[in-house]
C-alpha cells in the first residue's frame, strides 16, 4: 500500500490541483477534507480526473472544528499532512476578521498541539503567504522574522505560523511552512484576477482593475506549484520554511496586457478602473535560493506559456459554466 496524505482543505483551488497531481503521478491512498461538495473547483475541475473516485472525501467546517480535525486525522493516521485550508478574501478579512481568525488559526491550535499524538506522521506541511511580511522591495528569505501584515488575513495566517514555530521548536512536532507567490493556472476560482479577467473578456463584461496595475507580483503556474509541494514531501527538512518563486516580478498591468494581446482585445474596451482594497501590498518579493538548493526545484514554466494554458482551459470551460455557479461580485 502507498503512503496515506491528507489533505485539509481538497477543495480549494491548490488543494484540488495538488490532489490532482498526486493521482496522476503517485500511488498515495488520500484524504481530503471539505467544506463545500458543490465547489465549482471540485464539480468542474477535479472530477475530471478518471482516479477522483479513489478520493476518501471527508466534510469539515473549520469554523467549529476544535476536536473533529483531530478526530479525523487520529483515525486516518496519515503519513503526511498537506494543509491548504484557509479563507483568503482580503477584503473580507477587514468586515469579518473574528471569522478570519477562527477559521484561520483558532482551528489549528488544538489540531497543531496533538500532532505528536499521529505515529505515523512523518510530515505536516502548512501553506502559508508571503503576506505576513507585508510590502517589501527587497527579497526576503526564508528565516526572516521581520514580519508586517496589512490585513486581517494576513495577521491571521501569521499568528498559525508563530504557534507552528511554538511546536516545532519545543515540542519537535515534523512541521514545514511552505510560502508562495501568486500561485496561478487551470481550475483556479473565478473571483481571482487572471480567471476573472478571460470570464469577463469570454463574456463582454468590463474588468474592474482595482487601483492603478502598479502592484507587483511574481506568478506561479499549477504545475512548479504541486512540484514544489511533493518536492517538499519527499525531501523537505523538518523545521524549515521554503520559499517559491519564479523570480520573474510583473505589474498587474502587465499581466492584464498579455492576456489582452493572446485574446486580441484592447485595453479601453475591456478595462475599467475602480478604487483600490484596503491594505493592498505593493509588492511581494522572496528569495527561494534555499528551496532550489534544498529541494532541487525551480520554477519551469514562463508566464506566457502559462497564460496560454490557462486561457485555453477557461474558454473551453466557459461553454460548460452553469451560469449559476459565478457567485463573485464584479
Amino acid at each position: 500500500m502507498g503512503n496515506k496524505v491528507l489533505i485539509i482543505g481538497i477543495s480549494s483551488f491548490a488543494g484540488a490541483s495538488f490532489t490532482d497531481y498526486l493521482l496522476k503521478n503517485t500511488n498515495f491512498k488520500i484524504f481530503g477534507t471539505f467544506n463545500n461538495a458543490d465547489n465549482i473547483t471540485i464539480k468542474l475541475f477535479l472530477k475530471n480526473n478518471k482516479k477522483f473516485s479513489k478520493v476518501n472525501l471527508i466534510k469539515l467546517n473549520l469554523y467549529n472544528s476544535n476536536d473533529l480535525l483531530v478526530k479525523i486525522a487520529k483515525k486516518i493516521n496519515p503519513d503526511y499532512i498537506v494543509d491548504f485550508a484557509s479563507i483568503c478574501m482580503v477584503n473580507e478579512s477587514w468586515i469579518n476578521p473574528i471569522k478570519y481568525f477562527k477559521i484561520n488559526f483558532l482551528s489549528r491550535v488544538n489540531f497543531v498541539k496533538n500532532l505528536n499524538k499521529l505515529k505515523h506522521l512523518k510530515k505536516y506541511i502548512y501553506i502559508s503567504t508571503p503576506e505576513i511580511f507585508g510590502s517589501s522591495k527587497k527579497k526576503i528569505k526564508e528565516d526572516s522574522n521581520f514580519y508586517a501584515p496589512s490585513t486581517p488575513y494576513a495577521s491571521s495566517k501569521l499568528s498559525t505560523e508563530i504557534l507552528l514555530d511554538n511546536y516545532s521548536k519545543n515540542e519537535n512536532c515534523k512541521i514545514i511552512v511552505a510560502r508562495f507567490t501568486n500561485f496561478y493556472g487551470l481550475g483556479q476560482p473565478l473571483h481571482r484576477l487572471i480567471p476573472k479577467l478571460i470570464f469577463c473578456l469570454n463574456n463582454n463584461l468590463k474588468f474592474p482593475l482595482h487601483g492603478k496595475g502598479l502592484s507587483k507580483r511574481d506568478f506561479i503556474f499549477d504545475r512548479d506549484f504541486n512540484n514544489g509541494i511533493f518536492k517538499i514531501i519527499k525531501r523537505g527538512k523538518i523545521g524549515a520554511k521554503y520559499h517559491f518563486s519564479s523570480n520573474k516580478y510583473l505589474s498587474i498591468n502587465t499581466v492584464i496586457k498579455k492576456i489582452l494581446a493572446i485574446k486580441g482585445h484592447q485595453w479601453n474596451n475591456v478595462i475599467t478602473k475602480v478604487k483600490d482594497r484596503k491594505g493592498k501590498d505593493k509588492y511581494y518579493y522572496l528569495d527561494c535560493k534555499k528551496t532550489m538548493s534544498e529541494l532541487k526545484w525551480k520554477s519551469n514554466v514562463s508566464i506566457d506559456i502559462g497564460l496560454k494554458e490557462t486561457i485555453k482551459f477557461y474558454d473551453n470551460l466557459n461553454k460548460k459554466l452553469d451560469k449559476r455557479d459565478i457567485n463573485f461580485k464584479l
